[in-house]
Parts: C-alpha cells; structure tokens; sequence
C-alpha cells in the first residue's frame, strides 16, 4: 500500500484534521462526527449555505449534497478507520492546515498492550504498536513468535506500507461483541447480541457471505456509471465548442451590421445601436447558458468520478466486512447517480447562430422595423481550413469515426466486409494497436463508400438492397434493419460514366443520422433522418439535384454540401435542412492534393473535414487513395 494512500483520504475536508470517528455521507464523503453536528447548525465555514441546514440534514462540504441524518446516525467509515490505525507509520510530527499557520498532529502511536505513547515497534501481522517491554513478549509468545516485528523508523524508510488486518469491528451497543452479521432490514452490520435483541425478527445473514455478491452488484453499477460519464464528458465537449464558437459568430454577424448600417443614413444610428444591444444580450446569453450547461457537466462528472473510485477502491481493497459495511450507502449513491444520468443524458445545448437580414434600400420612414437578429440553431460553413496531411499517406478507400467514442474505422478496400477499428485518429495516422472484425451478419458487402458510424454501430445499406442495416461493431452481427422508400441500390441501375445508385450514410453534430439516396431513375435525390435506434424515418427532404451530380457531400449541423465530381475539390451547392432551401451559388473549394476526392466526412467533436483523395485521376487503383485531414473548418 503506497503511503500516499494511507496519509491522503484520512483528513477531514471541514476541520483539516485527521479524522475522530469518521462516518460516511451518502454522497460517498467522510467527516468526522462532531463536523457532521457543526456542519447541520451551519457553524463551520466550510458548511457554504447554512440556511439549508437543518438538525435533521446536513450540507456535504465537498460536494455540496444535502443528506438527511438517519435514525442512528450515519455509519461509520471503517476503511478510515483502518486508515487511521496505519496512520502514525508514516505521519512525521503533523500536517500543516491548508489557509492556516498551525499544524495538526499525527495520531498517536500506543502500545497495543501498555497503552503507552511514541512506541518504536510495530508488527505488520497483528498491525499493533509495541513498547521495548511488549515487544519482547511479543517475540517469545508461542502465537506470535513467527511475527516479524520491525521499527518504524524502518517503515518511514520504504515507499510503501505492508497491509495489516484491520482490527475488529465491535458494536456501539454491545461493546463486547464484533460486527458479524448484517441486517438486510435495517442495512446495518449488527454483532450477535443484536441478532437476539433489538433484530430479533429481522432478515440478517453473515456479512462474509454477502461480500461476493455486493462485489459483483458494485462492478454492473460502475459499468453504468463509465457510460454515464462518456455522456457527459462528450456533452461538455460539445457545450465548450458551443461557447467559444459563439464569438466568431458574434464577430462577424457585427460586421455584417455595420457594412449595413454604413449606408444608411445619419437617421439610422439609433436602431444600429439597439440591433448591437439586442445582439450582445443574444450573446451573452448563450454564452450564460452555455457555460451553466458546462458546469453542470463538471459537477455530475466530478460526482461520478469520486463515486466510480470510491466504488473501485472499495471492490478492490476493502475487506468483506469494510465492503459489506459501505455496500447499501455505496449502491444507493451509484444509483441515484446512474438514475440521474438517465432521466437526463445532459444533452448539449444547441449552438448560437445569428444571421442579420436588412434591406439597405428601405426608406427613413420605416426605420423603426428595420433590420433584425436572427438567432439559428445550425451553423453554416463559409470557408475551409488548411489541410494537413498525415505524416505518413495512409492508404484509404473508407474511413469513418465514431463520435461518441473517438474510434476509427478503416477499410483499404472499396469492397469488403472487414473494417479495422482504432482508438482515436492519432492510433490511425501511427497505425497503433488496429482490431479488426468482419460485418459477419451482412447478406453482402456495404454498397457505396460512405457508411457511417455511432455510438458503437455501423449504419449501411447492403450492396443488391435498398434495405437501411444497423450493425454492432463489437460483435459484427445485425441489430436491425428497415426498408429505405424512394432508394436505389448499388449495381440496380448503372450510369452513363460508370457509376451507379447508392445510399450514402451521414452522422452529424448530436447524433443526428441522415441517409442520402435517389431512385433507380436518377430523380431528384432525398435525404432522410433515421432515428439511430429503431431506424424509424423521421423526416425526408427532397434536394432539386440529380445523384449523378454529386461526386461528394458532407454535413455539417443541418447543412448538405455537394460536389458536382470527384475530379476535383469544388463545392458548388449546399441543402439546408433547417429552412428547406437550396443554395444554387454557393462555391467553396477543398484544398485537396490530389485529382479524385472519393469520400469526405464532418467529424463535429474535433471540427475537423476527412478527405479520401487520389494523387492522380483515375480513380480505379485502391492502393492511390490514402487519408488527408482539414483542421480547423471555419464556421
């Protein structure tokens, strides 16, 4: 046991002392009796609202969780305990006292037989303290003759400290008798005269035949918890992305305002300053919102984590009887924060867009109605980044990523059912540690090139069907299927230069899953939003563009972008599916390296563009495709 881990959790957080009789907060803290009684009264600072104190609760104040006392008090925290007997080992004269200049000091070390102060022996089996006198006893008794008893001063020497058994657990109502048992009516360990006393009736068993069991209920509830913080963490990502790009739209809706306002009259100056007002205060106030989002995110994941290493400690270090003890105020915190999680994911805010509309031609007389701020919920791509290619041209025909995850999935080959699977975009570049696995339930290859990836599942369509496909990726096989109305298939209908109907797969900003397809008669195309789960359709636009024209597209929060070919790198259209309208002047330009861009793909958690480009034109050899990224995309 490292000696951090014996000196570190035993101070307690409101008198920065160590502790006197620790008991243990439903939140999973720890305070020491007498604080538990000042902290209810509101009479220690650290207690930051005592007007929500009350005798019968008392304020966490390290997490700020407002418990209510229980009949018989909280119980008491015996792996502190434990703690605490280990204590003077490694505690040399006192801790200072954050904010203070004074100095708490160690607990003493005592003769386990004598009770005499400042013993230099101590024996790692009985884990007992021991005077000159006691220690040779010690050494001679038949029991304990085999015990190495060593100093402290050799114990202070090492890194770590060799555990000792904790000493028994005796009961406050019968001083005599060790806690063995555990009521399950009461969730409380009991000793032997409580099991014919005041439990009489009562359902107990004994706490070492429970350990197990209470083991494997706290490993499934952390196993909850872990999801619950990859939500938040990616909600909070998200909400901070939110809040810094709320500037830049800002600045430039401002910009748009004054160009406009410049050539108005004298007579305007007057509403230019009321649509800056109205825009700061739209600014600010998501900016506020986004911020409380983001510190509601850091408060769940700081109480989630302290909860999930408590949980882990406990299954890991904690002796059956410790486990057993903290078991019910342990569960019942996981619980309460899985069942938190739940009922509310901490769904990221959607993010600020603010588009200034004004007619420069409107006459003074209706000045009054002039111009005005509207904020938008889905943002609008107006140029690229610099792109930046990996260190190393990683050969490409697919590439996706998982943005619920980070992972990334691969495939060197058009047509295959094998994808390679990496932790993050950093694995890939680096060809770190690939998994690969086969989509073994598919009835045929995925048709087309662009599939998509969420939340741990591959969404395709098969190549001879119209059939939207839901695949698990930790175990290939498919979770559900649903037919695509309106959808040609990959091979049904062949065109002029060589190409063919396909489905193309996108996942945008939260989650959001779109299908673009057109029927076999190369109409209009439609895009569609799929539920992620069921694959129910949700809505379906129709985009005044044939499907031959489009060589690529990508979304971004709402928007389609299309190019016209893969022969280079234009974007001369864009699809919004927020207003329904479709822009026929929009033009932009990949900065690609190469002459034949096959995929291009959004990734909103790192705003970063993938490119699947070619060195040359032709677009036929698989080994000419490799992987380039845009960072950076200006929103």
């Amino acid at each position: 046991m490292d000696k951090r881990e014996v000196t570190a959790p035993i101070t307690c957080p409101c008198c920065s002392s160590f502790f006197r009789d620790p008991r243990l907060l439903p939140c999973l803290h720890s305070l020491c009796l007498e604080c538990i009684t000042l902290c209810s009264r509101g009479e220690l600072p650290s207690a930051r609202n005592p007007a929500t104190s009350s005798p019968s609760s008392v304020r966490c104040p390290v997490c700020q969780f407002q418990a209510a006392i229980p009949q018989g008090g909280f119980p008491v925290d015996l792996w502190k305990c434990h703690l605490l007997d280990l204590a003077p080992l490694v505690a040399e004269g006192g801790t200072h006292k954050p904010g203070t200049t004074t100095t708490t000091a160690a607990p003493p070390r005592e003769c386990v037989e004598c009770g005499s102060h400042d013993v230099p022996w101590w024996c790692p089996t009985c884990g007992a303290f021991l005077c000159a006198d006691d220690k040779a006893h010690h050494s001679r008794a038949r029991k304990t003759a085999s015990h190495n008893v060593v100093t402290v001063d050799q114990i202070r020497t090492q890194t770590s400290v060799t555990p000792a058994e904790p000493k028994p657990a005796l009961c406050s109502k019968h001083p005599h008798e060790e806690l063995r048992w555990y009521c399950n009516t009461d969730k409380s360990l009991i000793c032997r005269d409580c099991t014919l006393i005041d439990h009489k009736n009562h359902d107990f068993v004994f706490s070492s035949d429970l350990s197990s069991k209470f083991k494997e209920n706290i490993a499934s509830l952390c196993s909850k918890l872990s999801s619950c913080l990859e939500k938040l963490s990616l909600s909070k990502l998200t909400a901070i992305g939110c809040c810094k790009n709320a500037d830049e739209v800002s600045e430039k809706v401002e910009a748009e305002i004054r160009t406009e306002f410049a050539k108005i009259v004298a007579a305007v100056n007057s509403r230019e300053a009321l649509m800056l007002s109205e825009l700061k205060t739209i600014t600010e106030t998501a900016k506020k919102t986004f911020q409380e989002h983001i510190d509601e995110c850091d408060n769940k994941m700081k109480d989630a984590q302290e909860a999930q290493e408590y949980a882990q400690q406990a299954t890991m270090r904690f002796t059956d009887l410790q486990l057993v003890a903290v078991n019910y105020t342990l569960t019942s915190r996981v619980k309460n924060l899985c069942d938190s999680g739940a009922e509310n994911d901490s769904p990221a805010p959607n993010e600020l867009k603010v588009r200034f509309e004004c007619d420069s031609t409107a006459v003074c007389g209706t000045i009054s109605s002039l111009g005005r701020l509207v904020p938008e919920a889905m943002r609008e791509l107006k140029q690229l980044g610099q792109m930046v290619p990996s260190t190393t041209f990683r050969q490409a025909q697919k590439l996706f990523v998982d943005n619920t995850t980070g992972k990334v999935y691969w495939s060197s080959s058009y047509a295959t059912l094998q994808l390679t699977e990496f932790a993050n975009m950093t694995s890939f570049l680096n060809n770190t540690n690939p998994r690969q696995f086969t989509l073994k339930g598919m009835p045929n290859r995925p048709g087309g090139t662009y599939q998509a990836v969420h939340n741990g599942h591959v969404y395709c369509t098969p190549y001879n069907q119209a059939t939207m496909t839901k695949v698990r990726v930790s175990d290939g096989s498919i979770v559900a299927t649903a037919p695509l109305p309106n959808a040609g298939y990959s091979g049904q209908s062949a065109w002029d230069w060589g190409g063919d109907t396909d489905t193309c797969w996108y996942v945008d900003a939260g989650g959001v899953l779109y299908a673009l397809h057109a029927p076999p008669d190369n109409s209009h195309i439609h895009i569609t939003r799929v539920d992620p789960d069921s694959l129910a359709i949700l809505q379906t636009w129709t985009v005044p563009r044939t499907k031959r024209r489009v060589g690529f597209a990508f979304v971004v929060c709402g928007r389609f972008y299309f190019g016209n070919t893969h022969a280079c790198g234009v974007v001369d259209g864009v699809f919004d599916t927020t207003t329904g309208d479709y822009d026929y002047n929009y033009r932009n330009t990949l900065p690609t390296f190469g002459k034949y861009v096959r995929l291009t793909s959004w990734i909103p958690s790192t705003n970063q563009l993938i490119v699947v480009d070619s060195p040359d034109n032709s677009g036929t050899s698989d080994s000419k495709f490799g992987v380039f990224l845009i960072d950076d995309v200006a929103l």
